[in-house]
């Protein structure tokens, strides 16, 4: 079909929006038009769901670190070499010869308080102490928050303890406490901080040794040189403090997004009262309550309380807290109402959690603040500040908010709070506080909101009344739109990096971000092929903005679901002989669930009857679905057939007379309310009241459409730029719901089975596309027919407009199932052109451009990440030739046959023998300290240990000794031993070697009808220089084939490139997934990751040297081959 008339097509776009894929789909009037997927990876870690940026980011601080402290180190030597204490700055780096009479610097720093210093010696001690200053915290806040985290606490227990013993025991310097109380080893190891030092207590041991060395008459101990290096006494200045501030005020502001509303404006610091006050609107004007079965918001009274109660008590304000603090006032009954949106267990799952414990708002500024200077006496001035803001003079909050979240170092906050005329003693207080995340609006704008929120209105509302635009601004005017979706980045910024469209209020998940570009790339392509579409419809994956924790606990919840549902069918096939289908399994649960009883009647059932008798018992929509579009386990019950007929399109409240408060509906909701089995959602549907026709409105579209943040952003992002085709009538992108589409595959027999293959997002996409307005209303028709028993009845068979038997389930066309199952899972394309010429629906150039699904997957062709493996091995020189190195491991973690392994056995006899009896025994002692500590016994009822077994479980987990000449262990602690590892192939580091990380790509030459890979890393563009040699299967590094100039380069191989390699008797084609160095095979990705062609779709250990042929192919955004052009050898950046 050629473009021109293409463009003339009535089409529809259908997207299913993954975090790793896009599933895509055409649909025209009575066809497929086209269909398929376009993978990508996710935007975060595999294991940890982290953000790809965070190890990098991390990495990246720890050189910066690393950095400025040599070159801290290099100024020190370079000013000890002018004042002549040294000859060369390189001295100090290297170890003190063996003429040097006292090597250990801890000890020379003892000898330096009672004698004159060599100058050698004096330099030593000085590069000794700047180099190992001690542990500081910049600020009182710093130091404070250091008690809630871990390690933090760790350290700091460590510098208490030194601090005390230099008190106690009148230690003149840390040199000299840390020899006597630590003379086995003077640093920490291994998460050990007993010895942790305080850069002001070693400053303090530098000032006395510079003192002591005047006394003496060293004429390099002047106060110039100790000024240089101890600096002024601001902690700031001299070699041995300085260090880069951190981002704090100007260079933050710098830093600091500006207003989405008012782009002039700073945004505000989320601890600023007034934002606070923002959040605190924003969720109790939000907030909804179900009481006898009728959602409410809040009423004015309970608004009040709700809105005072936060900041009357400490921590987080729950629902439970909330629902209490109603329960006290009056306006609500204990036990008598639940809030909306949370999920409450059934009531005889006693150990489900209760969901209203769940924080309904946080104010963590207001409590920090309150409880700070509360904590030191200031209670007078905090209920000043208080009582203001509470009355609607915030400005003082605010602006303390705004200084202790951009003012990071104690100096510059106090002097910024002491332009606020606070006293004294407060700015003190305050000094161990400090703020660090901002709001996406200014102050200015939240000024003009808060007011109208104040009132009760929802924050969308509150903007249009401020003069704001909520969501992106709708534009009707089709020349203010493009034909093609914009970029969400508006340009680089002076570093690079790419800067957001702020225009657009992109959200900065990196996820949902990555997602969201390839939506609109495979939307861009898919107008570039067809023209622009008459409609776009999207569903979003439900957990495609969540982090990997709550992503797992859906796992979790999902898995226990099944476990539970394999487990009532093996029930089921034991009791009745034989494997459930799927509608008798339902009924069977219902049954279980509703006491075997009739939802709406009470009647028993009869279980064989239910099972057997098809006429006699029915699963029907609680909520009529066509009403509701509400075809959830909560909206299914269980009832007999003559019930189901008589209740119609009715909800249980109307059909059984509850607005006269009927015997029938008082009967129906004390069981309701009573059968424990019952979840509270099903409870709230089955008692549900009110149902009139906005509330049927409500119901259609939470069920219909997807309202999350990020739907709503794509969805205005189609709406606002996208220009659909002239013809078009549609004014809105829709975003179908996950449920919907979830009830069509159902009614339509199409099953998803995502371990199969990757196809199966192109069939949601499908069904997606399918969704139309047209389509919800003929459902909606139809289920209200069926609910009115007219299709039973035969009243009528044929819809009078389009022809249709209507008591079919509606579907887009005749032949959609079988044309889309067709177009999913044939890959001949001849086969699939005969397939669907049987349909009568394709043109003759339709089928001549037909061709099968093909994944498309974005290539990696990055040139960075790691360049080796963060462990360094060392490498005597012994060991280079054999390429042998060693290794430093925990003797926790050896096991026996390790022991073999350790490095100079002939030297170690004794140490080595020992270990190999401690590991012997090593199971048994834990086995024996996890029995002590299980005799204390778990929870509420768990014991303290006694002394003594303290003491034993303290010896069974002891670490071995080293043993004397006699072989018994009362030398030093082994921690770690050094142990020998063969064979190990790397890269040179700091004398030692480390693997390889990250392998970029592989260049494929040939000779001779031979091909040879190259495999290129990330350490070749850190040295800048493209390796040469050939992968030689089984061959040490140094064995391989050099490439010269008489090989000819083919093309290089990236991460998810498409290759085609032509073996002999067979050919095997997919995308590059990665190369094995020791034999020289690729492993290649089956295009839609089909797990019937191998392990998660990967065909491994492919032979290229004597290949046939090797080919490389482009494959574009929609899935369409196309050859790679020829290569030249890229060099490395």
């Amino acid at each position: 079909m050629a473009d021109k008339e293409k463009l003339k097509e009535t089409y529809t776009i259908g997207l299913d929006i993954g975090i790793a894929s896009v599933g895509w789909a055409i649909l025209g009037e009575n066809r497929i038009i086209d269909l398929g997927v376009r993978c990508f990876d996710k935007a975060e870690t595999a294991k940890e769901g982290e953000s790809l940026n965070l190890s990098r980011r991390m990495a990246r601080l720890m050189r910066r670190r690393l950095r400025r402290r040599a070159w801290r180190l290099t100024k020190l030597a370079r000013l000890l070499k002018r004042v002549g204490l040294i000859a060369d700055v390189g001295v100090l780096k290297q170890p003190p010869s063996k003429g040097f009479q006292t090597p250990n610097l801890w000890q020379l720093r003892v000898e330096g308080l009672d004698r004159k210093l060599g100058d050698d010696e004096w330099a030593r001690v000085i590069y000794h102490l700047c180099k190992h200053r001690g542990f500081h915290w910049i600020s009182k806040a710093e130091a404070k928050a250091a008690d809630s985290d871990k390690e933090g606490g760790k350290v700091k227990q460590g510098l208490a303890g030194t601090k005390r013993l230099m008190q106690e025991k009148s230690y003149r310097t840390a040199a000299e406490m840390v020899l006597a109380e630590f003379p086995d080893a003077q640093r920490n190891k291994q998460g050990e901080y007993s010895k942790a030092l305080s850069r002001e207590l070693l400053c303090e041991e530098l000032k006395e040794l510079f003192k002591q060395q005047r006394a003496f008459g060293h004429t390099h101990a002047d106060d110039k040189l100790e000024t240089n290096i101890l600096g002024n006494g601001d902690k700031k200045s001299g070699l041995f403090w300085v260090q880069k501030p951190s981002l704090s005020g100007e260079a933050l502001l710098k830093m600091l997004g500006k207003c989405t509303f008012e782009k002039d404006e700073y945004r505000a610091a989320k601890a600023c009262f007034t934002a606070e006050r923002h959040v605190l609107l924003t969720r109790i004007n939000n907030l909804r309550i179900v009481e006898n079965g009728k959602m409410r918001g809040l009423t004015a009274d309970e608004r009040r309380i709700a809105l005072w109660q936060p900041y009357q008590q400490a921590g987080d304000f729950t629902f439970k807290q909330l629902g209490s603090a109603l329960e006290k006032h009056g306006s609500l009954l204990k036990g008598g109402y639940k809030f909306a949106g949370l999920t409450y267990p059934r009531e005889t799952d006693e150990k489900a959690k209760n969901p209203e414990t769940a924080t309904l708002v946080k104010i963590p500024a207001w409590q920090e603040l309150k409880k700070t200077l509360i904590g030191v006496g200031l209670e007078r001035e905090w209920q000043g500040m208080a009582d203001a803001a509470l009355n609607g003079k915030p400005d003082l909050l605010d602006k303390i908010g705004w200084v202790l979240s951009v003012y990071k170092e104690d100096d510059e906050v106090e002097l910024e709070l002491g332009k606020l005329q606070l006293a004294a003693n407060v700015i003190h207080a305050l000094q161990t506080v400090r703020f660090d995340k901002f709001s996406n609006l200014s102050l200015l704008a939240l000024c003009k909101i808060l007011p109208q929120m104040e009132n009760g209105m929802r924050y969308d509302e509150a903007c249009k009344e401020a003069g704001y635009q909520h969501s992106m601004p709708d534009m009707q005017d089709l020349e203010a739109k493009v034909r093609y979706l914009p970029p969400f980045y508006s340009g680089r910024e002076k570093d690079g990096r790419l800067k957001f469209n702020e225009d657009m209020d992109i959200p900065r998940n990196p996820v949902v971000l990555r997602a969201l570009n390839q939506a609109r790339k495979v939307v861009n392509a898919l107008i570039r092929k067809y023209g622009s579409p008459h409609a776009v419809h999207i569903e979003m994956a439900r957990d495609l903005s969540r982090p990997i924790d709550e992503r797992r606990k859906i796992e979790r919840d999902q898995a226990d679901y099944r476990t539970k549902n394999e487990d009532a069918r093996k029930a089921f096939a034991s009791d009745f002989g034989f494997e459930p289908k799927g509608r008798q399994f339902e009924k069977y649960m219902l049954y279980r669930e509703q006491q075997a009883k009739c939802a709406y009647s009470l009647a028993p059932l009869d279980l064989n009857r239910v099972l057997n008798d098809q006429g006699y018992a029915e699963v029907d929509h609680a909520l009529p679905y066509s009403r509701s579009f509400d075809d959830g386990k909560n909206n299914r019950v269980l009832v007999l057939t003559s019930e189901n007929r008589n209740k119609g399109n009715q909800t249980p409240y109307e059909y059984l007379d509850g607005t006269s408060d009927s015997e029938k509906w008082r009967l129906f909701e004390s069981f309701v309310s009573g059968n424990k089995a019952y979840s509270q959602a099903k409870r709230n549907r089955l008692l549900k009241k009110d149902f009139g026709v906005k509330e049927t409105q409500d119901f259609k579209e939470r069920n219909l459409n997807d309202t999350r943040y990020i739907c709503r952003f794509f969805k205005n992002y189609v709406e606002q730029y996208l220009q659909l085709h002239e013809e078009s009538d549609a004014k809105r992108c829709v975003v179908v719901s996950g449920q919907l589409t979830s009830l069509l595959r159902f009614r339509w027999g199409i099953n998803k089975i995502r371990s199969e293959s990757d196809r199966h997002h192109a069939l949601d996409a499908a069904v997606v596309a399918a969704c139309s307005h047209g389509l919800v209303k003929r459902m909606s028709d139809y289920s209200r027919r069926k609910e009115l028993g007219q299709v039973r009845d035969r009243i009528e068979k044929v819809d009078k407009k389009t022809g249709e038997i209507i008591d079919h389930f509606p579907s887009p066309w005749a032949h959609f199932r079988q044309e889309l199952l067709a177009r999913l899972h044939i890959d001949d394309a001849n086969e699939l052109r005969a397939v669907v010429e049987n349909l009568g629906t394709y043109p003759p150039e339709a089928l001549e451009s037909l061709t099968p699904l093909f994944v498309s997957r974005a290539p990696q062709r990055r040139n960075s990440g790691a360049a080796h493996k963060e462990t360094i091995y060392a490498q005597p020189e012994a060991m280079k030739e054999k390429g042998s190195v060693t290794q430093k491991v925990a003797v926790t973690s050896l096991k026996p046959a390790d022991v073999d392994k350790l490095i100079d056995p002939e030297r170690n006899v004794k140490l080595y023998a020992y270990l190999r009896k401690w590991l012997a025994g090593k199971d048994e002692r834990e086995k024996r300290a996890k029995a002590i500590e299980a005799s204390a016994g778990r929870g509420k009822e768990k014991r303290d240990l006694t002394p003594e077994e303290k003491i034993e479980i303290e010896r069974l987990r002891a670490l071995p000794q080293k043993p004397d000449k006699q072989g018994k262990p009362t030398g030093p602690i082994v921690r770690a031993v050094t142990m020998v590892i063969d064979k190990l192939s790397g890269i040179p580091v700091r004398g030692g070697i480390a693997k390889n990380d990250t392998m970029l790509r592989v260049d494929m030459f040939s000779k001779a009808k031979r091909y040879y890979l190259v495999t290129v890393y990330v350490f070749h563009s850190v040295a800048k220089e493209l390796p040469s040699r050939a992968i030689v299967a089984h061959k040490d590094e140094d064995d391989w084939t050099v490439i010269s100039e008489d090989f000819e380069f083919c093309f290089s191989m990236y991460p998810n490139d498409f290759i085609r390699i032509s073996q002999k008797k067979e050919t095997f084609m997919g995308y590059y997934a990665g190369c094995d160095r020791g034999s020289g095979n690729v492993n290649l990705w089956s295009h839609d990751r089909n797990s019937q062609i191998g392990k998660s779709g990967m065909i491994r250990g492919i032979g290229v040297k004597t290949a046939v042929n090797v080919e490389k192919f482009n494959v574009d955004v929609l899935g369409n081959i196309y050859p790679a052009p020829p290569e030249i050898r890229r060099e490395l950046a």
